[in-house]
């Protein structure tokens, strides 16, 4: 792609001092509204605003608000001292505006009080049989014509044990009657529900110090001084996610610009030209993030790690420029001379490889994916803004350091040895070898994995005091499937659809149980009412017929039978609480819980299936949705549209390139480091049992950006040099291409020590892709040209 550069290259020359003037403005601008850009972690925002569970989970979260507690574990040596702090902590959280209920314990005693009520229908009618048969037997035995048959009827009396081990429960003693409690005993659960949801960070990150200012405010230490508490659930999870990732992006930032300028400075042996270099590049991260704030607004999941992929890409348009300008001066060129060549060469290489793979990525926002559409778009506008950075800003830093004389070139003749001309030499080995390990990789290509267990895409949590582990029944509920219905009718019918969907599963279904706030209404109430009374009127009206060890074990039975039928009104608020509104309105809706971890991606997308379309008896339709339906929904499109996405980016590559080149043959030589690193790259994962996952796939776009700029590079370059001259090419833009590819691998390096595996799941990547990139630009490219300037001079001779 041919640029006249000539106007250019005067204007900078003249008005440099303006440039740079108008770009360091132009920066401060956009690094203002950068600096407001946000991390939104919610899987939501990555899906289309019309997908029907992307609509539902908003609909839930206004009516709602968070879905599922924040769990709130106490430890300590005195269990009895834990329950005193755990009342006073939750009187305290009552009053917090980030919290909308609290929820303390079992309900033990209402549940016991109407523990016939909750019995089971069956069991309740053998509770009356049983008394009324041996009612019947007493009768039969005080007449006088009674006899016993044998000793067995003779001994035999009112047996209800097996009624009563099966509802022990009921019965249970001390602090576990009324609190959760942890697996070890050594802590009690308290439930708190949050007015807003876990995937607003701010919220979250405000809501875990508030509860920590409340606790640190009561002072834990003076009910026991071994007393302490953690956080369990999903907005724990991501809290820590999001501390982790922006604490590792400070980190790594810092690490991989200073990182890259030193090693800038000591390629060309020049400090100066870290600071024509990373100025420039600074600007242009600084517009990209202004550009990115102004169209999308904030950064998700995806995008989120782009400033070192966008680091590498602009540092590496900067090496070129500079290399080329200093390659160009010591061959005894002015500066306006130097900066013509460097500009009309280097320059339209540049802006073939940085249009080409912008392009590429603007495919994206075809992309019904908004993670894609986002992504596409802030890599393609960035590697256009690096690129103007790199061929105006650099510059204009060069001449201004020129004129003021800190950077001399002139005088520094280029050594003998890169301007020696010169073929490549075994060419055909090395196109063997690239084709025996690209033949490798094709061949395991099917047996690569995507990790699936997001759990080890997320930060390790802070470690507790004491060993902590939460009962099945806490467990089950921490993140359910939430379907919205309107009255008591639709949330039983909901309620029954689900579980007649499970049923049809059988042990295969992921769901372990539904329920809606009518569920804990007993079921049955007319007709086991009905049964209490009559239990009632038989014991009272044949008191006389039992023995005194029986008139004790009944009289244990009567003071449960004085109840009545159970509205909402009279069930208690710990129960009510996880249905109830951010108004404090109970709602109808209903609750699935699934029977696996949804934290493995098959798990939720199998839970998906079952759960997110409900179809009642009488044909009616809703719509379940949760952030692990989400989840689900985001694995489908990146496993359906990634590997479409990739294809799509290939194909606009390469007819960009067939445009420039205006040669098939030489379009498909420029992509040959490209396609084969991308395929050796899967070999090493392979090899050493990378799995592909939702973050690393993020590092293909920097793999696609240097396979196209080296490629490019060298193919210009050659073309400029003419036949015979392949290590002139390697000597000088092959030592270039080293220098841009080893400043992009120090900007990931530094990814590596980060806490989120996330970030080094991405580095990891990135790593291997570029060395496979430099490797095939630096082997195969010169040695199938090298091949091609064989046969033509062959052809040639023939001829």
């Amino acid at each position: 792609m041919h640029v006249n550069y000539h106007r250019v290259v005067r204007c900078i020359c003249h008005r440099h001092l303006a440039i740079l003037l108008g770009a360091a403005l132009l920066a401060v601008g956009t690094g203002f509204l950068a600096a407001r850009l946000k991390i939104h972690s919610d899987l939501a925002d990555l899906l289309p605003r019309d997908y029907v569970s992307v609509r539902e989970l908003n609909r839930i979260k206004a009516q709602v608000g968070g879905i599922g507690p924040l769990l709130v574990v106490v430890t300590g040596d005195s269990l009895d001292q834990v329950a005193r702090f755990v009342q006073v902590l939750a009187d305290s959280l009552e009053h917090s505006p980030q919290v909308t209920a609290v929820s303390r314990g079992k309900n033990a005693d209402f549940i016991s009080r109407n523990r016939l009520l909750y019995m089971n229908r069956v069991d309740l009618d053998t509770l009356y049989q049983r008394l009324a048969d041996h009612v019947e037997a007493e009768k039969l035995k005080r007449s006088p014509l009674y006899f016993a048959l044998d000793e067995e009827e003779e001994s035999a009396g009112l047996d209800l044990s097996d009624l009563k081990s099966r509802y022990r429960r009921y019965d249970v003693q001390g602090l576990e009657r009324d609190y959760y409690l942890t697996e070890e005993k050594n802590g009690i659960i308290l439930r708190v529900y949050p007015a807003g949801v876990a995937t607003d960070a701010r919220f979250t990150r405000e809501l875990l110090s508030g509860i920590d200012r409340v606790i640190a405010g009561i002072d834990p230490t003076r009910f026991d001084p071994t007393l302490a508490w953690s956080y369990q659930g999903s907005f724990r999870n991501s809290a820590n996610q999001y501390d982790a990732v922006k604490k590792d992006l400070a980190f790594t930032s810092l690490y991989s610009y200073v990182g890259v300028l030193l090693l800038i400075a000591l390629y060309f042996r020049q400090v100066l030209a870290s600071v024509c270099i990373g100025i420039p590049l600074l600007m242009g991260l600084s517009w990209t993030f202004g550009a990115t704030y102004l169209a999308v607004g904030n950064l998700n999941q995806i995008t989120v790690g782009l400033f070192a992929i966008l680091s590498g890409l602009g540092i590496d348009y900067g090496i070129h420029v500079f290399a080329r300008y200093r390659e160009a001066r010591r061959r005894q060129l002015g500066v306006e001379e130097a900066l013509q060549e460097t500009l009309t060469h280097t320059g339209n290489s540049l802006t073939t490889s940085a249009i080409t793979t912008s392009i590429a990525f603007y495919s994206l926002l075809a992309t019904d994916f908004r993670g894609f559409q986002e992504f596409g778009f802030i890599v393609g506008s960035g590697i256009l803004l690096s690129l103007a950075a790199m061929l105006l800003v650099v510059p204009a830093c060069i001449v201004l350091a020129e004129r003021l004389g800190l950077m001399r070139l002139q005088g520094k003749e280029v050594p003998a040895h890169l301007l020696r001309r010169g073929r490549y030499p075994w060419p055909g080995l090395t196109i063997a070898l690239a084709a025996v390990a690209t033949v490798y990789a094709l061949v395991h290509l099917p047996d690569l994995e995507f990790e699936y267990d997001f759990q080890k895409l997320q930060p390790a949590a802070p470690p507790a005091l004491h060993k902590t582990t939460l009962p099945d029944e806490l467990r089950e509920g921490r993140s359910p499937a939430i379907v919205l219905t309107e009255g008591r009718t639709q949330a039983e019918a909901v309620v029954a659809a689900v579980e007649r969907i499970k049923a049809e599963h059988g042990p295969t279904s992921t769901i372990r149980s539904v329920k809606s706030v009518y569920s804990y209404l007993p079921a049955e109430q007319p007709a086991k009412l009905e049964v209490i009374r009559r239990i009632d009127e038989l014991l009272k009206e044949n008191l006389d017929l039992l023995s005194e060890g029986q008139r004790a074990q009944v009289d244990s039975l009567r003071q449960f039978l004085e109840v009545r039928e159970l509205t909402l009104a009279d069930l208690p608020r710990d129960m009510t609480v996880a249905f109830t509104s951010k108004d404090g309105r109970i709602l109808d809706f209903v609750m699935i819980n699934a029977a696996v971890p949804l934290r493995d991606g098959r798990n939720a997308m199998a839970f998906a299936d079952e759960v997110a379309e409900i179809r009642t008896s009488s044909g009616q339709v809703y719509h379940a949705s949760s952030s692990n339906i989400i989840f689900a929904e985001m694995l489908r499109y990146m496993l359906d549209d990634g590997a479409l996405a990739l294809g799509l980016t290939l194909v606009v590559v390469s007819l960009v390139l067939w445009l420039d080149l205006r040669k098939p043959l030489d379009a498909l030589l420029a992509l040959s480091p490209l396609l084969t690193a991308l395929l050796w790259a899967t070999g090493f994962m392979y090899v050493f049992d990378i799995r592909l996952n939702l973050y690393n796939m993020i590092a293909f776009p920097t793999v696609v950006g240097m396979g196209v700029d080296n490629g490019v590079h060298v193919l210009h370059r050659y073309r400029e040099a003419g036949v015979g001259s392949m290590r002139l090419v390697l000597r000088n833009t092959g030592m270039t291409l080293g220098a841009t590819s080893v400043a992009n691998m120090v900007g990931f390096l530094g990814c590596l020590s980060a806490n989120h595996p996330a970030l080094t799941s991405i580095s990891t990547m990135a790593l291997i892709g570029m060395s496979c990139c430099l490797v095939t630009s630096l082997t195969l490219l010169p040695a199938l040209l090298q091949a091609r300037e064989r046969r033509s001079a062959a052809s040639g001779a023939e001829g």
